[in-house]
């Protein structure tokens, strides 16, 4: 949806032709005055179709033949949008800019899908090799890993009791479990 609706547009247009300036339209109605020249303008070289808002995408050839007019007939970008019924001047611009930097094939328009960031690898791929079952286990494979859980948690339980007795860790589990 546009901001402006045609019928408004019309109606701004038929005031500046109307023997006001564009200025002065523009001010009593809070619009910006090359906005509303553009408008006039368009209006002027293609009538009401000039005025619908395009939202079109142009090809490499029509970008370049914008450009070249520019430079041979010396036209300003907003000139250009009129005579080529070009939504804005901003476009024109930045079709200089590319071509400025990479020449015509800078002009193409550009795949998305070739630009798009990897894919990170999946989680499972970049792992440890899965662990053998208990069954798969040597019994000595299991006496070192009942060795390493029975120190796992004397060291979790050597812990709990360093925190309960300090005085300021065991006030704040009081306050803790009493919110509960």
């Amino acid at each position: 949806m546009t901001k402006y609706n045609l019928a408004l547009k019309q109606i701004l247009i038929e005031e500046c032709l109307s023997a006001r300036s564009v200025h002065e339209v523009a001010l009593k109605h809070d619009l910006s005055p090359s906005l509303l020249r553009r408008w006039v303008k368009g209006y002027e070289q293609h009538g009401a179709a000039g005025l619908i808002a395009k939202y079109s995408h142009y090809d490499a050839q029509f970008k370049l033949k914008v450009l070249q007019c520019i430079e041979q007939d010396g036209l300003s970008a907003q000139q250009a949008c009129v005579q080529f019924d070009i939504r804005g001047p901003s476009s024109i611009r930045q079709w200089k800019r590319l071509y400025d930097k990479g020449g015509v094939e800078a002009l193409h328009p550009r795949r998305t899908r070739e630009f798009s960031m990897p894919r990170k690898p999946s989680k499972q791929s970049s792992t440890s090799p899965p662990t053998p079952t208990d069954s798969e286990l040597t019994p000595k494979q299991m006496l070192e890993e009942l060795e390493y859980l029975r120190a796992e948690n004397a060291y979790l339980k050597k812990l709990d009791a360093l925190i309960q007795a300090d005085p300021r860790t065991a006030q704040a589990r009081k306050r803790r479990l009493s919110k509960d």
